[in-house]
């Protein structure tokens, strides 16, 4: 930002707020497409730690620029001021993107009618080792499901009972994870009821995750996840 051509303090703000801009479309780009692809953006919580992201990148950062740059400054003290900027926003913009990358969904899970978002903190709380976590681990969320009865009441007095004894939900087992299939018939006995969307391409199916809950449509083919509708909405 020290040019051999003084700029003024706007010019000087304006030339921050654009670098900021560029470093918040790679970071979104990176959760909308890998870490919280399609719905899982908003069912998932990617925007509870690109919060940080876009308050320090796009307000803190350049109105600091905007109040300490002055051209009249000595040059080594403009320096120093401008640095010691660049140190708190790489700082906090290190928060948020470790916020978002521990936000991000290591794994959905399918059991009964409900898909489950699990993130590396839910399975840390439940003292899954890091072997485990890290098989999880991978720039898109693996899709899983739990086997369970096909019948309603029996699966909830199953589901009821381990809850009563304080067994670890289903959803959490990562022994009984199996991968989701693709085949659209067969995922139809597994989604228990789902119902195929023609008009859309996909099951709308509830989903929960730590963050919130509500449903999202679902197709199997490309994995992806779209139109989330918050509960209650």
């Amino acid at each position: 930002m020290i040019l051999s051509k003084p700029i003024h303090r706007w010019g000087a703000f304006a030339l921050h707020l654009a670098a900021s801009l560029a470093v918040l479309a790679l970071l979104v780009s990176l959760a909308l497409f890998w870490f919280f692809p399609g719905g899982l953006f908003q069912a998932a919580g990617g925007w509870e730690g690109l919060k940080i992201v876009v308050a320090v990148d796009l307000v803190l950062g350049p109105c600091l620029t905007l109040i300490v740059f002055n051209p009249q400054k000595p040059r080594p003290e403009l320096i120093r001021d401008l640095s010691l900027i660049a140190l708190v926003q790489v700082l906090a913009l290190g928060a948020g993107a470790w916020l978002v990358v521990n936000a991000r969904p290591l794994a959905v899970v399918q059991v009964f009618d409900t898909f489950y978002v699990l993130n590396r903190e839910d399975y840390r709380q439940l003292n899954v080792a890091e072997d485990e976590l890290d098989r999880l681990s991978g720039w898109m969320p693996k899709y899983f499901y739990v086997k369970v009865p096909e019948n309603p009441v029996e699966f909830v007095a199953q589901h009821t009972k381990a809850l009563l004894n304080g067994e670890i939900p289903l959803q959490q087992r990562v022994d009984l994870y199996r991968e989701l299939t693709t085949d659209r018939q067969a995922l139809e006995k597994i989604l228990h009821g789902a119902v195929w969307n023609t008009q859309d391409g996909c099951f709308r199916v509830d989903i929960e995750s730590s963050y919130r809950s509500g449903s999202i449509c679902f197709d199997p083919q490309t994995r992806r996840m779209s139109d989330f509708v918050p509960e209650n909405s």
